[in-house]
């Protein structure tokens, strides 16, 4: 068997490169050490796909999931931004970890020593067990004596017909995993409830009909049903909590951070059908000091839908909502035209219509199709900025009434 320098993807990510080194938050403050990388069990098909990471903090091993990570390298793991969730790690079915359950595995060139990562092939930016190291003992070598594909390994990992379940709609897109999901018996779902890991769970979630979201959050405990809200879109949560039982949803927000309710108390206060009860709060938002190249990078950093990932809103501070005075919005594109220090203010476009939050869907509905817009500000009658709709919002409406 060759070596690694003559085998290895030049993108290769071998578990060792990120075991006992240093989880760092956006502001490169350490907030642990990793401790194992988590994989998802994989299929005959589909090798198992990165799932996280098992951090150690203080004495409490936690979980971060993949999507937080912004990037790894000689230094450790970066997180995009926000909080991590200090909840202790448990180990769910179908999930396999690195130095637990890999490392140690015989082969026909010795136990495995490492297990390298590669972007998957089915372009969801997720990356999947490529090649197995292998050497003498049982420990995780930084230099690999052999590698081996990770198909020598695979019979011992491959998923039962629960976390194969998974492994599948891991891969699909979650409107079409929502349906998948839904053609399954209800015992089947139950255990699929309890398989999915949190954002998985809501993902299909935020696609399935409201009476379904309530009976599944149902089944939850507090704490992963506030864990799940916590991973789903803002307004589809509004939505999900104004279908619950009054003394469920008062349940779950009094397990919430008190500014987090706060701010679903101020929406929930809102009718369904209308802009307040349509839109949501995640827009990216910036003072009209910004420079360009700090609104740029905003974008470009948000994990938010398409429709408001090109165009910010400026308001003066504070920019949370509800915000300081709305002062108006712009694009990307015209942003990637004017001088990086440019203050932002200098540069908006004020023509874009605004929402009252007590107009009715239908007009709201009207007011897209008229300017053929993506997204519209929701403004107060102080002129402060409630929220965002977006045309996704609009057409999740349409269709919800044509049902």
């Amino acid at each position: 068997m060759a070596d690694t320098a003559t085998t290895e993807p030049a993108a290769m990510l071998w578990s060792s490169r990120v075991l006992r080194r240093p989880l760092f938050d956006a502001d490169a403050s350490t907030v642990g050490t990793v401790q194992d990388v988590l994989l998802a069990s994989g299929t005959p098909a589909m090798a198992p796909a990165l799932r996280g990471f098992v951090v150690q903090v203080d004495r409490r091993r936690i979980f971060v999931h993949e999507a937080r990570v912004e990037a790894v390298d000689r230094d450790g793991v970066h997180l995009r931004g926000g909080t991590v969730d200090l909840r202790q790690f448990k180990q769910r079915q179908g999930e396999i970890l690195v130095t637990e359950d890999i490392i140690g595995v015989p082969t026909s060139k010795g136990p495995v020593t490492d297990v390298g990562l590669i972007e998957s092939e089915r372009g969801h930016g997720n990356m999947v067990a490529h090649q197995v190291a292998t050497g003498g003992g049982g420990r995780v070598r930084r230099r690999p004596l052999h590698t081996l594909p990770w198909s020598e390994v695979a019979p011992r990992f491959l998923a039962d017909a629960v976390t194969g379940d998974v492994a599948r709609l891991r891969e699909m897109h979650k409107a079409d995993a929502a349906e998948e999901f839904q053609g399954l018996s209800d015992e089947r779902r139950a255990e699929l409830t309890a398989a999915l890991d949190t954002s998985q769970l809501a993902d299909v979630m935020e696609e399935l009909p409201e009476a379904e979201q309530v009976e599944i959050i149902a089944q939850l405990s507090t704490n992963d049903a506030v864990a799940l809200l916590n991973e789903m879109e803002t307004d589809d949560e509004i939505d999900l909590l104004k279908q619950m039982k009054r003394a469920d949803r008062e349940e779950l927000l009094g397990e919430m951070p008190e500014d987090r309710v706060v701010l679903l108390r101020s929406l929930l206060s809102y009718r369904e059908d209308t802009a307040g009860g349509i839109m949501t709060p995640e827009a990216v938002i910036v003072s009209g000091t910004t420079p360009v190249a700090t609104g740029i990078a905003r974008l470009r950093d948000a994990q938010l839908p398409p429709a408001l990932m090109v165009r910010l809103f400026v308001t003066d501070p504070p920019t949370a909502t509800p915000t300081g005075r709305y002062l108006g919005t712009v694009t990307l594109p015209r942003l990637l035209k004017e001088p990086p220090t440019q203050p932002i203010g200098n540069c908006l476009e004020t023509e874009i219509p605004q929402l009252s939050p007590s107009t009715p869907e239908r007009e709201v509905a009207e007011l897209f199709a008229r300017y053929d817009l993506l997204a519209v500000p929701v403004v107060d009658a102080a002129q402060r900025l409630l929220g965002v709709v977006t045309v996704d919002d609009v057409l999740v409406r349409m269709v919800e009434h044509r049902r």
